[in-house]
């Protein structure tokens, strides 16, 4: 799901082909047998997604807890439309993505590093309402997130492609598992999400 839309949807909607696809080749890989049933084999198919991971600290954000000091009343909105007013002046590659529940590494550290030099002095108070320790596991899912897209780039890509020849000499268990990775580090990484050409 996503914090960010009501049931997020579209953040559910994206991964059926992934998951009917992984379902269908642990029941029908022959050569694999039940060794793609198993409970580990099947836990893979629903891998951490640091993307997903990261963007809980958005609705963090603008949210309140009952025993917490409220933030100013104009916090939110402040928030909100300083977010998306950078991600419209940085474009629809940014801004299209993130609207369909998609977080991806490269869009959001570009805008985290113009909201920074835009407005300095509310970096801390987001820091202040947040908290250090969960800004702190939000900074190492963020790095995941930059360590999966470098991972689908460099190998992820390939392997799903078919086209990694170490992966293809491997036993039929541990191609589905190397698979099962590559997928996580394109949904993790939110690079399953492709512009539409006339948009680009």
């Amino acid at each position: 799901q996503s914090p960010l839309s009501f049931g997020g949807f579209g953040a559910l909607t994206r991964h059926l082909g992934r998951l009917s696809t992984a379902v269908g080749e642990a029941l029908t890989d022959e050569e694999a047998g039940d060794a793609l049933l198993s409970k580990k084999a099947l836990s893979s198919i629903n891998p951490y997604m640091p993307n997903l991971s990261a963007t809980w600290m958005f609705q963090r954000s603008m949210s309140a807890r009952v025993d917490e000091t409220k933030p100013s009343k104009d916090f939110v909105n402040r928030l909100l439309r300083s977010n998306f007013d950078i991600m419209n002046d940085l474009g629809t590659p940014v801004m299209r993505p993130f609207l369909q529940d998609v977080v991806q590494f490269t869009a959001l550290a570009k805008t985290l590093g113009v909201a920074t030099i835009r407005d300095p002095l509310f970096i801390p108070q987001i820091i202040g309402h947040v908290g250090v320790p969960a800004i702190a596991e939000w900074v190492l899912h963020f790095s995941a997130m930059g360590l999966y897209t470098v991972l689908h780039n460099a190998i992820g890509q390939k392997i799903l492609d078919g086209e990694d020849e170490w992966v293809n000499s491997l036993p039929a268990k541990d191609r589905w598992s190397w698979k099962r990775k590559a997928e996580a580090w394109k949904f993790g990484s939110g690079l399953d999400y492709e512009l539409p050409s006339h948009l680009r």
